[in-house]
């Protein structure tokens, strides 16, 4: 009950209180996603920056935090820092999105670096401000490409409105924080995974750590997540592979160890099973639809 009131008050607090920035948000990238309909990315989180994410056109799946959501053309998604999030495209409504990656931001009441209340759902659905929001991401991704004299002014500016926008849209809609769900078994071996998924675990270990037959384990988890727990940690690892590929300059070998393998090899082999593509042809083809900002 405590949890409840404290949330409560807060959100009153926070609707009731101007926008106030204590630093600035600084772009640290921008990108498009768009054209494949099988565009999928595995889970994976930031803990250096936070996400806007606006959708242009059709549907996907996005699980942030543990919670499953849909998200529509219009809506906006906001990944604070340092939570697990993955996307999916719906193949017969493919995804057109822009987004961009948001560093050194400090808001008033919120935690450094977030964009929103931690307290509040990550998807904003359309509204009045969507549009607007689309434009100026879109503007932010045609200024990062080009790198015109003075982009780096503008991109700040149209990060900032942005942000501001997406305040006002979400305390016109008078957005209220949830309880959070009671944690089922498999959310609980969702957790352990993310948790050691760069170590060198086997189903027995996850197994004895929570006090329960491997077997059933199995079943719980496959029969609330769609995948085995293996199939799970695999993806795992493959959705930090993937980000690291795309955001640092770390050799194949060095991310292979990072994400918990000890054979560069065999990572390729199984990152391409699991892609379609090596790492070397992935970082080639993801890295031309992303810009970096040089501060």
């Amino acid at each position: 009950m405590m949890g409840n009131s404290i949330n409560k008050v807060f959100n009153e607090e926070y609707v009731d209180s101007p926008l106030k920035f204590n630093n600035p948000p600084v772009l640290a990238y921008s990108g498009q996603v768009g054209g494949n309909p099988n565009w999928n990315f595995p889970s994976h989180k930031h803990d250096d920056l936070s996400e806007i994410i606006y959708i242009c056109e059709g549907e996907g799946t996005f699980i942030i935090d543990n919670k499953s959501y849909t998200a529509r053309e219009g809506d906006i998604l906001i990944y604070n820092s340092g939570v697990i999030h993955e996307e999916y495209s719906n193949p017969a409504n493919p995804l057109k999105t822009f987004f961009c990656g948001v560093s050194n931001l400090a808001i008033d009441q919120l935690k450094d670096l977030d964009i929103i209340p931690s307290n509040l759902e990550p998807v904003i659905q359309k509204n009045e401000y969507s549009e607007q929001i689309g434009t100026y991401l879109a503007h932010i991704f045609e200024e990062s490409s080009l790198q015109a004299a003075g982009y780096e002014i503008i991109c700040q500016g149209l990060l900032t409105s942005s942000i501001a926008l997406i305040h006002r849209a979400i305390k016109l809609q008078h957005c209220k924080s949830e309880t959070k769900e009671a944690h089922t078994l498999a959310h609980r071996i969702k957790e352990f995974i993310d948790k050691n998924y760069k170590k060198n675990i086997k189903l027995e270990d996850i197994a004895d750590e929570l006090f329960i037959n491997k077997y059933y384990l199995s079943h719980v988890f496959k029969e609330q997540m769609q995948l085995t727990p293996i199939n799970y940690l695999i993806n795992r690892r493959m959705g930090e592979a993937k980000n690291l590929l795309v955001s640092t300059e770390l050799k194949i070998g060095e991310i292979a160890r990072i994400t918990g393998y000890d054979n560069p090899n065999y990572f390729t082999l199984l990152f391409k099973k699991m892609t379609g593509e090596t790492p070397k042809q992935f970082k080639e083809t993801h890295r031309k639809n992303l810009y970096y900002h040089n501060n």
